[in-house]
C-alpha cells in the first residue's frame, strides 16, 4: 500500500525563510489559514475587520481552530497556506482577495489583501480542503 502525504495544511508556514509572526487575542473562533483583521478592540476576527492583520497560523495545541480569547499566531510577513473559497480561483502570481470569512481567492470578488500575492496555484488536499500559498509583505496599507 502506498500512502501519499498532502502538500500542506491550512495555516502552515510555506517555508523557513524570513517572516514575522505577531500575537493577537481572538474575538471569536478563528480557523487556521484564514485571513484575519483586527476589530475595534484590538482582537482578531476572520476577514478584514477594521484593518487587515495577516494569516492565522496553524498551531499544534488546537485541533482545527482557535477559540475566543485564545492567543492567535498571525503571520504578518512571509508565506503561508490559506483556505480558498469554495468556488474561488487562484492564479500563481496573482492578486489576493478575502471574503468575509477570511478565505482567499483571485481578485474581483472580495476585499483586496494589499501587498499579498499567490505563490501557487490551487491545491486540493486529500480531505477536499482547497489551499493556496500566499505571500504577505507587510504593511498592508
Amino acid at each position: 500500500m502506498i500512502y501519499e502525504m498532502d502538500k500542506a495544511r491550512a495555516g502552515l508556514k510555506a517555508d523557513a525563510g524570513f517572516d514575522r509572526v505577531e500575537s493577537f487575542p481572538a474575538a471569536a473562533a478563528v480557523n487556521f489559514g484564514h485571513v484575519v483583521g483586527v476589530d475595534a478592540n484590538g482582537a482578531v476576527v476572520e476577514g478584514a475587520g477594521t484593518r487587515l492583520a495577516g494569516i492565522a497560523l496553524h498551531t499544534h495545541t488546537k485541533i482545527d481552530a482557535y477559540a475566543q480569547h485564545d492567543d492567535v499566531s498571525v503571520l504578518t510577513r512571509g508565506l503561508a497556506w490559506c483556505v480558498v473559497t469554495e468556488a474561488g480561483t487562484v492564479t500563481d502570481g496573482g492578486a489576493v482577495e478575502t471574503d468575509a470569512a477570511g478565505k482567499v481567492q483571485d481578485a474581483d470578488a472580495g476585499t483586496a489583501v494589499t501587498n499579498a500575492v499567490f505563490r501557487s496555484g490551487l491545491e486540493v488536499m486529500s480531505d477536499g480542503t482547497r489551499l493556496a500559498c500566499v505571500e504577505l509583505a507587510h504593511p498592508f496599507s
